[in-house]
């Protein structure tokens, strides 16, 4: 979902910033997704966190409708700002942005300061994909009880881990 997100607008626009090709952009993209996603897992999982902030988000329509036309909030000051903050909510800290910035680095050569370049922009993707996965794939009703695990827990096994990873994969895809 997010490759293919406004058409390959999103994959286009990460190859423009990183001065790579298509390939090189997927591969960043499955990198920073992958690891933001295991953010949310995280997060959710911690007894420490309160997601319920963190769910209002995900049932947000409007990041779900960004990843129709990406590019129309890559210029928006407005919305870099809320990328920022919703880089807040998915990681918890700038150290998180660093570490993931740092382990996609490692993994794709491409140096930490535009990996941490892109990580605002992707953000509102991320939470938007959630959110689109959930309310397409009819979890809306698991939305009472539970909060954002209960709706995270799509085969209601008690641990969204399993799901969060189906999910991640599916969208990277």
């Amino acid at each position: 979902m997010l490759l293919k997100s406004g058409g390959g607008d999103l994959l286009g626009q990460v190859a423009k910033k990183a001065g790579t090709n298509q390939s090189g952009a997927e591969d960043i993209l499955r990198n920073l997704g992958s690891a933001m996603f295991g953010q949310v897992k995280g997060r959710v999982e911690s007894s420490s966190f309160d997601s319920s902030g963190l769910e209002g988000l995900i049932q947000d329509s409007k990041y779900a409708d960004m990843l129709d036309a990406p590019s129309n909030h890559y210029n928006n000051n407005k919305m870099q700002q809320r990328g920022d903050d919703l880089l807040g909510y998915i990681t918890g800290s700038r150290e998180g942005s660093r570490e993931i910035a740092s382990q996609v680095s490692q993994k794709t050569g491409v140096s930490t300061s535009i990996l941490k370049s892109l990580l605002p922009m992707l953000a509102p993707m991320i939470i938007g994909s959630l959110g689109k996965g959930m309310l397409g794939g009819g979890s809306s009703s698991r939305s009472s009880g539970g909060g954002l695990m209960g709706m995270l827990d799509f085969d209601n096994d008690g641990s969204v881990i399993d799901d969060v990873a189906g999910l991640a994969m599916k969208f990277l895809r």
